[in-house]
């Protein structure tokens, strides 16, 4: 090999010790400033200092908040008649309240059946009294007249019953009876061509038709009384006993549009199988006016009002972070403490006052941790939040 190539391969391997080295050297001084303290390291590459996270704050008030649970619920019917013929005739009249959603007083006629047949029944009925009576009467007199004789042809002796004509004028007496009764039974037919309820009571639903040939049983259609309307709301068993006494707990119901007031008027007597919740039934008002309620089947949003809660705050819902807990800053770093929740109103959360520090954190930071130094935004206070 000549002398020149020597010399070009020598420097090749110089300049390639050259670059190891300077490859090691930064690799060295990465490491040093990645074991350095942050703040150290970052002047010394000229970053400056990570800015804390600026949090915004709640400073809680201690207050005494009367507690409510919301519930989603179904307008039902606690019980409903069916409306059906005793009597076998045609329908002759309807009334026009007599359709679905109209509203009857009590012991208003709603249907009429013809009544001809059964008015001829009761004419029949009472000649047949009348002659029941005749011969009641008829008896009554030939016993007196045999008296009568008896006595004068046999003077001193007793009479008999059979002298009396005893047996034959009880046995008119029962065909007499006899005759009474079914003109009460003509007659009893015959009020019953009038079909009404002896309340008031909305119709469910018609389905007679005028002119319709009905017998006994026949179905006409069916009614509610105005006091059957209740709501039906599934409930949590947590929420049931937090409410307890709950019998009797004043509520809001709001349907339609409309806002109604209601008392709790029982609860279910098992806990749903599936569901494992339970059910309350509330009843509306009774000062309230049949058809301002909703109709059966309606969606309703209820609203109970329980216990008075005392020594609570009431907390935004921003304010709670995973597991129920909450970030308290104190002297300038999170703290997670986990509060015991008292309950819920449509916008707070309700829960033990306890020591709030400089403020509770609203809302979420990014890589929050306890001891992590943050910048407190300007606090606000929640005064009467929520109520």
């Amino acid at each position: 090999m000549s002398e020149e190539t020597q010399t070009e391969q020598g420097s090749r391997n110089l300049r390639g010790y050259i670059q190891l080295g300077a490859i090691g050297a930064a690799i060295l001084v990465a490491v040093y400033f990645a074991q350095a303290p942050g703040d150290g390291g970052n002047e010394g590459l000229g970053l400056g200092a990570a800015p804390k996270p600026v949090v915004s704050v709640i400073q809680p008030e201690v207050t005494d908040q009367t507690q409510q649970v919301d519930l989603t619920a179904v307008v039902s019917l606690a019980r409903k008649a069916r409306v059906v013929s005793e009597v076998s005739s045609r329908v002759v009249w309807i009334s026009p309240k007599f359709s679905n959603g109209g509203s009857i007083p009590a012991r208003e006629t709603m249907i009429r059946i013809d009544p001809r047949d059964f008015e001829l029944r009761v004419e029949a009925a009472r000649a047949t009294v009348k002659e029941a009576e005749a011969s009641v009467w008829r008896e009554q007199a030939r016993g007196e007249h045999d008296a009568r004789v008896f006595a004068r042809d046999y003077p001193g002796l007793e009479l008999s019953e059979r002298v009396r004509r005893g047996p034959s004028l009880a046995k008119e007496q029962a065909e007499l009876e006899h005759a009474q009764a079914s003109l009460k039974m003509a007659e009893l037919k015959l009020q019953r061509t009038r079909i009404s309820f002896p309340f008031d009571s909305r119709v469910l639903n018609a389905s007679v038709e005028l002119g319709e040939q009905v017998g006994p049983g026949t179905p006409l259609g069916t009614v509610y009384r105005t006091d059957a309307l209740q709501v039906e709301a599934p409930i949590e068993v947590r929420d049931l006993n937090r409410l307890e006494p709950i019998i009797g707990r004043a509520a809001e119901i709001r349907a339609g549009g409309q806002t109604f007031s209601a008392t709790v008027d029982r609860v279910s007597s098992a806990v749903a199988a599936r569901s494992r919740l339970a059910t309350v039934f509330l009843k509306f008002s009774e000062s309230l006016p049949a058809d301002s309620l909703p109709l059966p089947g309606s969606f309703a949003e209820v609203a109970i009002q329980g216990p008075v809660a005392e020594g609570v705050y009431l907390l935004p819902e921003s304010t709670e972070q995973a597991q129920g807990r909450v970030w308290v800053i104190e002297s300038g770093t999170l703290k997670s403490f986990a509060p015991r929740t008292v309950g819920r109103t449509r916008s707070s959360w309700i829960v033990d006052a306890f020591d709030a520090g400089d403020g509770i954190v609203m809302g979420t930071i990014p890589g929050a941790r306890e001891g992590l130094a943050v910048e407190l935004a300007d606090a606000r206070s929640n005064s009467g939040a929520g109520r």
